[in-house]
């Protein structure tokens, strides 16, 4: 608790004596204090003139933010050092966030809005079922209607198809420039081949497509959360993130596939510094090897952000998974949680992790982005291969209108993630929600390197191609499937016995894979609200031909299973989207 104190007393000293460049939320009553949801185009449009240094103190360190901090960014912007694309972008999303100019089409009639069906569709305006706003009170209502239907098929390893329908409806805004709300609630059905729908990574977790043998599927999300001068509090289940990753964030992930899940969450923003206090309901791994009932497991998150000088900014976060009770301690929004779990557990349930995260802008147009996360750590045994030294490391960088390319970013990042990192001696404890890593996507035991190239040559088309390259050791199992050799590539898997010779752990032991997965995607919005997409992915798969390693166990005279855990594939998809 100390170095944290510490810590808030240099940030806070810091965002003294230097200009406030990072949003500072006023005093006033304001309209929207609701959540701009992760995955929203928005946020790759933020990060892009971040790096081009048109706007200052953006930080994807704490995510998501709200629709108020979404317009004072945009308002930063210099109208004359901007290309016309991001000019059309920027029109854009003040239409979308800032509400100017007044004018919408809606379905419903209301103030300022034109008829949905059928004049309005074909415009750049955005598209409500209705609104309404009051600005007397900086109080406002918008109702959306949501739909898509994509059609996939996969020629490779088999020749599939499946169709995805989805329906739903959003509701959010203000009340008396303080309080936000935002709830999206949406039903989907698969037809034809439901194995490659579950391809999706949110499909696959989604209980009811996976455990009922239903083709119906359904999410929602929602955030109630009150706003006032400095200070936010919610209550919420949507996706969040902590680390500022590109691709993938090995500290907190709630997006990209994640389940979401609910949380309590009390957050500060003073000029160059954030803090943020989470608690959080996860959901048991069911597919672990715990017998029913299952017991609750919380998560517990504090998160420390800020700037130091003009263009860097680090944080630290400290995390803890828990279960079995809901104790006041965790609750506590600060606190040091290592020190609070030493005096409330003493049979080691609770897991408890340490992150930090940096960012860089080296010059406009230039930046780099770091994270690591700290499992667990004996500092007697760092170099010798010891399974208990659990870490995960995180590089990247970004190039904004690469080659001279106005528009073009390029996005690149490596990790780095040791045997058994996020596991728990219980498996009860692992650092997960509902079958998925909080971590790192890729695992533990793996490398990965990725690379994106994305181009918006204007307000309605977005191009991006991405790869990503993933080294592997996995876990060794023999011909019937029993597990002879844990070389720490399963989160749900810890390490079971302490008197064995070979507790040595090093990254790739095990059974080698590598994998290649090759992605596309093409967005075409030629209205607002209305967007055409189209995906493909490739992916190739190599179990090496050699030996898995596995150092100090023998595996001579064992049958070993050779059946691939991952397989090739490629699949395309194309489908359309709405928001109205």
């Amino acid at each position: 608790m100390r170095f944290l104190v510490i810590l808030f007393v240099i940030a806070i000293s810091a965002s003294i004596v230097q200009p406030i460049r990072s949003q500072v939320l006023t005093s006033r009553p304001h309209v929207g204090v609701e959540q701009v949801p992760l995955g929203d185009d928005v946020y790759a449009f933020l990060r892009h003139l971040s790096v081009r240094g048109l706007i200052q103190g953006y930080s994807e360190a704490e995510l998501p933010i709200s629709e108020y901090e979404v317009v004072g960014f945009l308002r930063q912007i210099d109208s004359t050092m901007i290309s016309n694309a991001e000019r059309e972008l920027q029109i854009k999303y003040l239409r979308t966030y800032a509400h100017e100019p007044k004018g919408a089409v809606t379905m419903f009639p209301s103030r300022d809005a034109k008829p949905l069906f059928f004049d309005g569709i074909f415009t750049p305006e955005d598209k409500y079922l209705y609104r309404w706003s009051d600005d007397s009170t900086n109080s406002n209502l918008f109702i959306h209607g949501i739909g898509s239907a994509e059609f996939r098929h996969q020629t490779n390893p088999a020749n599939v198809s499946a169709e995805i329908f989805n329906l739903g409806g959003r509701f959010s805004g203000t009340l008396d420039g303080h309080v936000g709300y935002f709830m999206q609630t949406t039903n989907g059905k698969v037809s034809g081949d439901e194995q490659l729908a579950s391809e999706d990574p949110l499909l696959s977790k989604n209980n009811n497509l996976r455990l009922n043998s239903s083709q119906y599927f359904d999410f929602t999300t929602a955030e109630f959360a009150y706003n006032n001068d400095w200070f936010t509090g919610k209550i919420a289940r949507e996706a969040v993130a902590i680390g500022g990753g590109y691709q993938n964030d090995n500290i907190l992930l709630s997006a990209n596939g994640v389940p979401t899940y609910d949380f309590f969450s009390l957050g500060a923003h003073i000029g160059a510094v954030r803090y943020q206090a989470l608690i959080g309901s996860l959901v048991q791994d069911t597919v672990t090897y715990v017998e029913p009932p299952f017991p609750q497991k919380y998560i517990a998150v504090h998160d420390l952000t800020f700037e130091l000088g003009r263009n860097f900014e680090l944080g630290f976060t400290d995390i803890m998974v828990f279960t079995e009770r809901l104790d006041l301690a965790y609750l506590n929004p600060f606190s040091f949680l290592g020190t609070v779990k030493h005096g409330l557990d003493d049979q080691d349930h609770d897991n408890g992790l340490l992150g930090t995260h940096a960012r860089w802008q080296i010059a406009p147009g230039f930046e780099l982005r770091g994270q690591g996360v700290l499992d667990d750590l004996v500092a007697s045994e760092i170099g010798t291969g010891y399974w208990s030294n659990k870490w995960a490391w995180q590089l990247g960088g970004m190039w904004a209108g690469a080659f001279g390319i106005q528009n073009l970013d390029w996005e690149a990042e490596w990790m780095y993630v040791k045997p058994y990192t996020y596991t728990h001696w219980d498996t009860v404890g692992s650092y997960s929600t509902s079958g998925t890593l909080l971590g790192a996507q890729i695992g533990p035991n793996a490398i990965s390197y990725w690379s994106s190239l994305r181009w918006a040559p204007d307000s309605k088309w977005t191009l991006s191609l991405s790869g990503q390259f993933v080294e592997r050791g996995e876990n060794v199992y023999d011909s019937t499937g029993k597990l002879i050799y844990n070389a720490g590539a399963d989160y749900r898997l810890s390490y079971k016995d302490p008197t064995s010779s070979y507790y040595q752990s090093y990254i790739l032991n095990g059974r080698r894979v590598d994998i290649l997965n090759l992605t596309l995607d093409l967005e075409f919005e030629p209205w607002r609200g209305l967007t055409f997409f189209v995906h493909g992915t490739k992916t190739l798969v190599n179990y090496l031909n050699q030996p898995p390693v596995t150092p100090g166990f023998i595996l001579t005279g064992i049958p070993i299973s050779q059946a691939p855990q991952s397989s090739p594939s490629t699949i395309g998809a194309i489908g359309i989207k709405a928001l109205f």
